[in-house]
């Protein structure tokens, strides 16, 4: 059985939202009162991202591993149905080509205020069964983000649901099979976005749900400084990196996926994602 590809890697209900036209002033900070508890889930997945900024060539050999897997635009994996992409090798050979000329970045540093408005996207919507970047009352990242703090330069927010890996998930941002802008991959691996907020938690519909903030910098508020304010809904604290089924997100792309790849990867497309 075929499936449509969003974001190529994932279960996806697929919108990212980048912000960059926002500018609250000039320069960009690092620093935050707080230092976040993030769960292992969250660690892992800010770790690989860390990791394919500062090791751009291993990312691309890790895609590299996927080319005898394609035939045309469908994408078979041993044990695993064929999926049809929608740029099918050309999208993994673009973002390898990406990666091959990249330079090594520095790693994005944790921000509790980021970590927060990301968190209250995930209890909305464990709450709720929703999916996207709108909240239940209808806000974005932009008011999520307002309570805890200010932001510098731009901001953005990448949505994954399904239980799938940390690898995993970064693989299909950086691939971005169907996304015009590439922009989960510009934005994972930009300069000017030094800090992130992660927070996963339950879905009812998908197991797992993930949400990851960015921003220039971040400068928390006395609210996300106030103890009572520290990450609670962290139910995957005590649990491993999350097994390979899984989901994300793109405002480019209308479809959701789910696949399997040699390199790390595996998710199966249950549906269409919202709009």
């Amino acid at each position: 059985m075929k499936f449509r590809l969003f974001g190529f890697f994932t279960l996806c209900c697929a919108m990212a939202i980048n912000l960059c036209s926002v500018r609250i002033q000039n320069g960009y900070s690092q620093t935050t009162k707080s230092t976040p508890a993030l769960s292992v889930a969250e660690q892992d997945l800010l770790n690989e991202i860390n990791q394919a900024r500062a090791q751009p060539q291993t990312y691309a050999s890790y895609l590299e591993q996927l080319k005898p897997l394609f035939k045309g635009k469908d994408y078979t994996a041993t044990g695993q149905e064929t999926l049809t992409t929608q740029e099918g090798w050309d999208a993994v050979e673009d973002a390898i080509r990406f990666l091959r000329a990249a330079k090594p970045l520095g790693p994005l540093g944790a921000s509790q205020g980021l970590c927060l408005a990301a968190s209250d996207h995930v209890k909305d919507q464990s709450a709720s069964g929703a999916t996207g970047h709108a909240g239940s009352d209808r806000t974005m990242i932009e008011q999520r983000a307002k309570p805890y703090g200010t932001w510098q330069g731009g901001i953005g927010e990448s949505l994954t649901y399904g239980n799938e890996s940390a690898r995993e998930r970064i693989l299909t941002w950086l691939i971005d099979d169907g996304v015009a802008t590439r922009g989960h991959r510009e934005r994972m691996m930009s300069q000017d976005y030094r800090v992130a907020g992660v927070s996963c938690g339950p879905h009812p519909e998908y197991g797992t749900m993930c949400v990851l903030t960015l921003a220039g910098g971040f400068t928390d508020s006395v609210m996300a400084r106030t103890p009572t304010n520290n990450k609670s809904n962290n139910n995957l604290k005590n649990r491993p990196a999350a097994v390979p089924v899984g989901a994300s997100t793109n405002s480019a792309s209308k479809d959701a996926a789910k696949t399997t790849t040699g390199a790390g990867v595996a998710n199966a497309n249950r549906k269409k994602s919202p709009r």
